[in-house]
């Protein structure tokens, strides 16, 4: 058997986890799949445009599904990283203020696909923290910016302590009912399992159509629920 990259991974059985079962999005996720599929990405990154292989184009359909029927007017990216996620929620939600936090910054990583104009010619709609929301002082500075994001991606170090952190703390926040979600990557790590199961928010589990290594995507218009 060839493959390009493996990772160890666990089957779940679904039928009995409950918040999967109560997601009921199906007509958003459904449009946000089809779009996807016709949707081309101009990025330079070789994995932009792997469909199904990797989230960027879900993202982006996912985007598009949700900003047809409201407008997202702030996005938060959890792990800026090479900017490749953070440059699919700026150019699929183009009214919407985008919060971007990693502990490095955007250009000094070996590789990057945003650019300066994206912070500075843009009005400000791109800002980058270098704030560790594992850190409850850190949490706590950006909390109400949580709390009024329309859409929150998380795609941290899957070190088994960061995302597990970071939702805790999310967990804890009063947030004021509206439709709003929060999208994991890489929920099908070891790591990561057990935190997807704790989800006790309506979830659905994407992978087939985003990323090899875990989508999920979290219904929070009522804040974020865990074990």
């Amino acid at each position: 058997m060839q493959v390009r990259h493996v990772i160890e991974s666990a089957c779940l059985s679904v039928d009995d986890d409950a918040a999967a079962q109560s997601f009921d999005h199906w007509e958003m996720v459904c449009s946000a799949v089809v779009t996807a599929s016709k949707t081309k990405l101009d990025i330079a990154n070789p994995f932009a445009n792997a469909f199904p292989g990797d989230h960027y184009r879900l993202i982006a359909g996912l985007l598009t599904s949700l900003g047809a029927s409201k407008t997202i007017n702030s996005i938060v990216d959890v792990g800026t990283h090479y900017g490749t996620g953070t440059r699919v929620l700026l150019d699929f939600a183009p009214e919407s203020s985008v919060v971007t936090f990693d502990l490095t910054k955007w250009n000094d990583f070996e590789t990057t696909y945003l650019t300066e104009s994206d912070f500075v010619d843009n009005g400000g709609r791109l800002v980058q923290s270098q704030d560790n929301l594992q850190h409850q002082d850190a949490f706590a500075k950006h909390a109400k910016l949580l709390v009024n994001a329309d859409f929150i991606m998380c795609d941290g170090p899957k070190d088994g302590v960061f995302e597990r952190s970071f939702l805790q703390k999310l967990s804890s926040l009063d947030f004021p009912k509206k439709r709003r979600f929060l999208f994991l990557d890489d929920i099908r790590f070891i790591s990561e399992i057990p935190l997807w199961r704790d989800i006790k928010s309506p979830k659905v589990d994407l992978t087939s159509f985003g990323h090899f290594s875990g989508s999920g995507l979290v219904d929070i218009s009522e804040g974020l629920k865990l074990s």
